[in-house]
C-alpha cells in the first residue's frame, strides 16, 4: 500500500522537474508570459504530493496510469473561473474600507453604513 504512495509522489515529482527544466529553457520574455502557468504547476504539485498521503490506493493507482497528470489538471483548471482575482480584490477593497473608517488611530469616523454595505448586511 506505501509503495504505490511512494511510486506516486516520486513520478509527480519527476513530472514537475520535468516542467521546471522545460520553462528554463524559456527566453525571459516567454518565461515572463509563463509565470501563471508555474505558478499554478507548483500549487497542483504541493496539492497532489499532499492528497497522495490520503487518498485510497486505487485512486492514486488510476492516477499513477494518467499520462502528464500536471497538464491535464492545469488544462481543466484553466477552464475554471478563477475565484483567486475575485479574493484578492475583495480583500484590498475591505482593507482600503477599514483604513477609511479607523484611520491611523484605528478609530471611527462615522461611516459604519459604509462598513454594513461593503459586508453585505446594509441595503
Amino acid at each position: 500500500m506505501e509503495g504505490i504512495r511512494e511510486a506516486f509522489r516520486i513520478r509527480l515529482h519527476r513530472e514537475y522537474l520535468q516542467f521546471k527544466e522545460s520553462m528554463l529553457v524559456q527566453d525571459r520574455l516567454e518565461m515572463y508570459e509563463c509565470c501563471y502557468r508555474i505558478d499554478v504547476y507548483r500549487n497542483l504539485y504541493e496539492i497532489m504530493s499532499g492528497l497522495a498521503e490520503r487518498v485510497p490506493v486505487s485512486m492514486l493507482e488510476m492516477l499513477y496510469g494518467k499520462e502528464s497528470l500536471l497538464d491535464w489538471l492545469y488544462e481543466s483548471w484553466i477552464k475554471v473561473d478563477d475565484s483567486y482575482y475575485g479574493g484578492l480584490r475583495w480583500h484590498v477593497e475591505r482593507t482600503l474600507l477599514d483604513l477609511g473608517l479607523h484611520g491611523k488611530e484605528g478609530g471611527t469616523d462615522g461611516r459604519d453604513e459604509d462598513r454594513e454595505a461593503a459586508d453585505g448586511r446594509g441595503d
